[in-house]
């Protein structure tokens, strides 16, 4: 293993031409001693075939119930939680008699959820660098569990407040860490897919949750309607906390669910990676080259952006539909197809990304441009015509897709374990914001109309396109600048190094 004090002065000599680390990488193989093992591609296919069947499940099924649980409110307001708890006003009415509502209240309910995400997204992350990740995710799961359950118990305004909080600030453990996890067990160019395997689970919650929620609501007896579908799906969640628990991997080299050949498979695999060690020291070196780095602030605008739009969709969709001229029950269900667009964008998008090279930015491009089609016939398309609002509506969910790749190259394009826990944190931060904005502009909208939540859905997602377009231009010129200086990429650098994606000259950009 190469020291720190080795890598730290060998970093001068990183970045000069490649014939004149030769003394450095002779350096490398003497005190390595020992040749890693030789495997072949079928053993290789059958460790990731291994891997797929065993951790993908666990961060699927961790994330659909997630996204499940903070999107009950919304499936709730179809069951009179709005009455009951004072979180929607009628102000008016249309000259037909459609009333014209004021959902700010409801509308901060569901955006303090993403406060209290915000709030513990970097204490989350550092606790799971800093301890074992199975016994932090499993322990987060249960706690927000009890919380869901918790909600029936709430009486006003004030109470789902509170209790919306501190959900906001358990759930914060789930998704950066996942994308870190990623990087762990898969090489930068299978994590695209895998990622983008339980991130599709929002749209899996969004596609089974209205007709299970429909009946949860037709349950008859003395609680309130909208109550026994948090206290079912909060003690399923507690439930699945202790699959994780003993079930979840921390990493290749503390995991017991390998052989020691497959460990080590495991290990060189993550070396081919160049993205630096795994441990749990934190390095304020890193943290800080985090906030220098320009690809943290793209990757956290774009998931910001994109999260407008899907936070108020995901917030006011059934709301929405239900204005357009459909039913309660109709609203629910028409859900389950927007849901299902929405993980299979995200799938389509991940395998294309996956099979086509340097894809990924240009997908989030396409992904943006179908969005904003939507977001245009939904502000000024005919309002008697509600089949056609409904199709904008189904084609503005396909823009999860980019925030999906999104955070795939957030975990991808960074190096260092510390950098890439910050930018991953920093990026779920800007989801969060992202997930604010959206429900409050339709909040401040009046329905059924909402203008000024599709009008500021549509400049995001125009903003979503350039930026993609100008952070491939730079990474692609940087990739360009690193061949010229240092030639084409060798396969010297160890994972107990721990270089940044920066300090590494053979590092190279997922474009």
């Amino acid at each position: 293993m190469v020291s720190n004090d080795t890598t730290i002065s060998s970093l001068a000599e990183h970045d000069g031409p490649r014939k004149d680390r030769s003394a450095y990488e002779i350096e490398i193989v003497e005190d390595a001693k020992i040749a890693p093992a030789v495997f072949t591609e079928a053993q290789e296919r059958h460790l990731v075939r291994k891997l797929d069947l065993w951790i993908v499940p666990l961060m699927m099924v961790t994330y659909m119930l997630q996204s499940y649980d903070k999107g009950i409110l919304s499936a709730a307001s179809q069951f009179n939680i709005n009455a009951d708890l004072g979180l929607t006003v009628v102000i008016g009415h249309e000259a037909d008699g459609t009333p014209i509502t004021n959902n700010q209240r409801y509308s901060n309910a569901s955006m303090i959820f993403y406060v209290g995400y915000v709030v513990g997204t970097y204490p989350m992350s550092y606790l799971a660098q800093r301890f074992s990740v199975s016994k932090i995710i499993s322990g987060a799961t249960f706690l927000w569990g009890a919380v869901v359950m918790s909600t029936a118990g709430c009486t006003n305004y004030a109470g789902i407040i509170v209790n919306r909080l501190v959900l906001g600030v358990l759930e914060s453990a789930v998704a950066p860490t996942f994308t870190v996890l990623v990087t762990f067990w898969w090489t930068r160019e299978e994590q695209g897919l895998r990622t983008g395997l339980w991130y599709c689970c929002v749209g899996v919650a969004t596609a089974i949750s209205p007709l299970i929620n429909y009946g949860l609501g037709q349950i008859r007896g003395p609680l309130a309607s909208w109550k026994p579908m948090f206290l079912v799906l909060g003690a399923v969640t507690t439930l699945w906390s202790a699959a994780l628990f003993f079930c979840l991997p921390d990493s290749p080299m503390e995991t017991k669910g390998l052989t020691e050949s497959e460990r080590e498979l495991a290990i060189q695999r993550l070396n081919r990676n160049k993205a630096g060690t795994i441990n749990h020291t934190f390095n304020k070196h890193q943290f800080f080259e985090a906030f220098r780095d320009y690809k943290l602030y793209s990757c956290t605008i774009l998931i910001l952006l994109t999260g407008v739009p899907s936070g108020a969709i995901g917030t006011f969709g059934t709301i929405v539909i239900n204005g357009f001229g459909f039913s309660h029950f109709e609203s629910l269900a028409l859900t389950c197809p927007i849901g299902g667009l929405t993980a299979l964008s995200i799938l389509i998008v991940s395998y294309v990304s996956r099979k086509f090279a340097n894809s990924r930015y240009l997908c989030i491009a396409i992904c943006g441009i179908i969005s904003i089609v939507g977001t245009v016939i939904c502000w000024v398309g005919p309002r008697n015509n509600r089949g056609l609002l409904f199709a904008g509506i189904f084609l503005i969910a396909v823009q999860v897709a980019s925030g999906g790749l999104a955070v795939s190259l957030a975990a991808s394009n960074i190096a260092g374990h510390t950098k890439k826990a910050t930018t991953s944190a920093t990026t779920f931060v800007g989801y969060c914001i992202g997930n604010i904005i959206g429900p409050l502009i339709f909040g401040a909208s009046p329905g059924p109309l909402y203008r000024a939540g599709f009008i500021g859905s549509f400049v995001c997602l125009c903003a979503v396109v350039a930026i993609a377009a100008a952070t491939y231009v730079l990474l692609r010129r940087e990739n360009a600048k690193r061949d010229r200086m240092h030639g084409a990429p060798i396969d010297h650098v160890s994972v107990d190094e721990e270089l940044t994606d920066v300090q590494n000259p053979d590092f190279r950009y997922v474009l």
